[in-house]
């Protein structure tokens, strides 16, 4: 069992650049990893991607990437306490100071180096002894968080949820970026293709030179040239702000990759995001089925934002209402989230379940319950 932490600088480059790795072992031993004197890690990224170590991160999406990044490979026996601490309560997500205070009953004392550059050197004392206290004290905080998800018969949801955590920040790589370009959704096919292609080239580019992508080309641009496509460089000039030096040189790219991108058959073109068939119910059943995920989480002391996000209750609302049932199981009908709350919500959905405020000075201020008893509760907590 390792703890592993890491300093990064992400700012000014394609991808971030790791500065600094931090372990931390259960005896309270800490040790700082200089990848700038250390310029093999293959050692640590074997042992990362073993399948008997376990290794244990706070939030740990930038470790996870600097691990595929490393060795397209990925891990195996990752624990994120994070996650785990919204398993057993309703904090998540936590700071890792209120995490240690709330786990462990200690008060640490972060100092204030958020703001550190760390890829400049040497670091000093404090920089250093800032760093290993993000690791130092993870150890015991999943020993304890451990012990009390196997007293409640939680642990394996943990286990499945980290798998899931990877598995979504592992896919992030292969997603369609252009898609989440902002105003992408309200361009036609054709300045669709346009607006693909110009990212395509950016990205590709921004890896070349090692730089952000929004540094090569910015977005509002992006999806101006897709709109106005421009010709020739005289009609690329008149979109505001693209006389600068560094959009100049790039100026002849830019008119043959839009001009080949016009060219693209009809088959080749994008296809327009599909809406929601129903979406004035699916707002308003959604919002009734938080209220009753809520008050279960409330039950349990989950936190409902590790649970469902508004989009799985609408993904719910569509596949058990309007879908039939007859489409891809939603997340929260899956593994623990099913077990959780998957029946109450169908249950409502269904008109099985009545809604009354109980006591609105309680901790649990709503009572769900059957038709045919009214009184009898929904979602009573099993016993640990």
């Amino acid at each position: 069992m390792v703890a592993f932490d890491t300093e990064f600088v992400s700012e000014s480059y394609f991808r971030p650049r790791l500065c600094l790795l931090q372990f931390a072992l259960p005896s309270g031993e800490c040790f700082g990893v200089d990848p700038f004197s250390v310029r093999d890690l293959a050692a640590w990224w074997e042992i990362m991607t073993d399948r008997e170590t376990t290794i244990i991160v706070h939030g740990g999406r930038e470790e996870i990437r600097f691990c595929q990044f490393a060795t397209n490979i990925r891990p195996h026996c990752l624990v994120d306490v994070q996650i785990a601490e919204g398993l057993r309560s309703r904090g998540f997500p936590i700071s890792h100071t209120n995490l240690v205070t709330r786990v462990l009953d200690r008060t640490i004392q972060h100092g204030k180096e958020t703001r550190t550059d760390w890829l400049h050197r040497p670091l000093t004392d404090r920089q250093i002894n800032y760093a290993l206290e993000d690791v130092r004290h993870l150890p015991a905080v999943w020993q304890t968080q451990k012990a009390s998800l196997e007293s409640t018969g939680r642990l394996s949801w943990a286990t499945a949820e980290f798998e899931r955590f990877i598995d979504y920040v592992l896919a992030e790589e292969d997603r369609d970026g252009w898609l989440r370009l902002p105003g992408y959704g309200r361009l036609n096919r054709r300045e669709m293709a346009v607006a693909r292609s110009l990212y395509q080239w950016r990205s590709t580019e921004a890896e070349r030179l090692d730089k952000p992508q929004r540094r090569v080309l910015r977005d509002d641009l992006l999806i101006e040239l897709a709109q106005r496509q421009p010709k020739n460089i005289r009609e690329l000039n008149m979109t505001r702000d693209m006389n600068r030096r560094d959009y100049q040189q790039h100026a002849e790219t830019f008119i043959q990759i839009i001009q080949d991108a016009l060219q693209l058959p009809a088959d080749q073109l994008p296809q327009k995001p599909s809406g929601p068939g129903h979406p004035a119910q699916d707002e308003v059943l959604a919002k009734i089925l938080g209220l009753a995920l809520a008050n279960r989480c409330q039950e349990l002391g989950l936190s409902m934002t590790l649970v469902a996000t508004s989009s799985d209750l609408k993904d719910f609302v569509r596949w058990h209402v309007f879908e039939n049932r007859q489409t891809a199981i939603p997340r929260l009908m899956q593994g623990w989230r099913a077990e959780v709350c998957g029946q109450l919500l169908a249950d409502v959905l269904d008109g099985k379940v009545t809604l009354r405020v109980q006591n609105p000075k309680s901790e649990y201020p709503l009572t769900f319950g059957r038709e045919t008893n009214p009184l009898s509760e929904l979602g009573t907590p099993p016993k640990a």
